[in-house]
């Protein structure tokens, strides 16, 4: 355990270090937040004025579209600061370090679970802050809070996806293993799931391919949930009925369930197969990297026999 620890405290403070690295981890969520000022804000406005028995302030609808906004924020976090976390995972496999590291008392289960925490942690720590700062700002200015509840409900949620994002990319990183690709699935990565994930547009302004293949991701279902659960917390204080309360968070805001290339999976059931396929990710990976090591002492074994003769 003491082995994982020291790694793990490694790891996080070559992250935070690096300033560079950490912008460009943030980099896409910052995108998205100046599209929401620019632009997308207006476009979701618009839609809560389709709905015509529905009377909300300018404060109300306020409140709504940018705790809807953080939602996403939040969840594109916890995939590209994972991201740039393995980067350094993929710089160590570059660099031969984790072959240095295996001359100490360390495992490859040791490396392989440090790479997984250190990125859960930091991703974790910089999405509570923005998740904290972002509910006080928003309090401040609309006067709306989100309950108690609502507020640590998505805390738990936050965890889970940061857990299942950091899983993911331990995954792609054990089949990579280059700084370079893992910096442009970084770059990328987030502008493609705020769209496949109902973050940018809601869904009912694109066609149903996009929300076909937003259902295979698991960000897609956290998104929905962690929307469901922030906006109808405000829904609620705002004395909607439930039913057009619903039908607001399917058609404006992307929070309804989306099910699976069309079926009608709840979304119970979603977060279930998303954490079962968190955990097959990390069994592969476990696997690949105590393939790779095991090939990597093979090959200086060998080398060790070729100098002998």
């Amino acid at each position: 355990m003491k082995k994982v620890l020291s790694l793990t405290k490694r790891n996080c403070l070559l992250f935070l270090r690096n300033k560079q690295v950490v912008f460009s981890s943030l980099i896409s969520s910052i995108i998205l937040i100046a599209l929401y000022f620019l632009f997308i804000a207006n476009l979701y406005s618009q839609g809560l004025n389709n709905f015509a028995d529905l009377t909300l302030s300018s404060s109300q609808k306020s409140a709504l579209i940018y705790i809807q906004m953080i939602m996403g924020v939040l969840v594109v976090n916890s995939v590209s600061l994972t991201t740039g976390m393995f980067s350094f995972m993929a710089k160590d496999f570059e660099v031969k370090k984790t072959e240095a590291f295996l001359l100490t008392n360390a495992k490859p289960v040791h490396l392989t679970i440090s790479y997984l925490l250190s990125s859960i942690l930091v991703s974790f720590a910089l999405n509570f802050i923005t998740l904290v700062v972002s509910v006080i700002l928003i309090g401040c200015i609309t006067s709306f809070w989100l309950s108690a509840i609502a507020f640590f409900s998505i805390f738990g949620i936050l965890i889970l996806t940061c857990i299942i994002g950091s899983v993911i990319m331990l995954l792609i990183t054990s089949i990579v293993r280059s700084s370079v690709a893992i910096g442009v699935i970084n770059g990328i990565l987030g502008t493609i799931l705020g769209f496949v994930c109902g973050i940018y547009i809601p869904y009912s302004d694109m066609g149903n391919v996009i929300v076909y293949i937003g259902s295979l991701l698991p960000f897609t279902h956290l998104t929905i949930w962690l929307k469901q659960i922030a906006l109808g917390d405000l829904l609620s204080q705002f004395g909607v009925s439930k039913n057009i309360s619903d039908i607001m968070l399917d058609k404006s805001f992307s929070a309804g369930n989306v099910g699976l290339l069309g079926a009608n999976v709840p979304l119970w059931g979603m977060i279930l197969l998303s954490v079962l396929f968190a955990i097959i990710c990390f069994v592969i990976s476990l696997f690949l990297i105590k393939r790779l090591f095991k090939k990597g002492q093979n090959k200086k074994q060998r080398h060790s026999k070729d100098r002998k003769y």
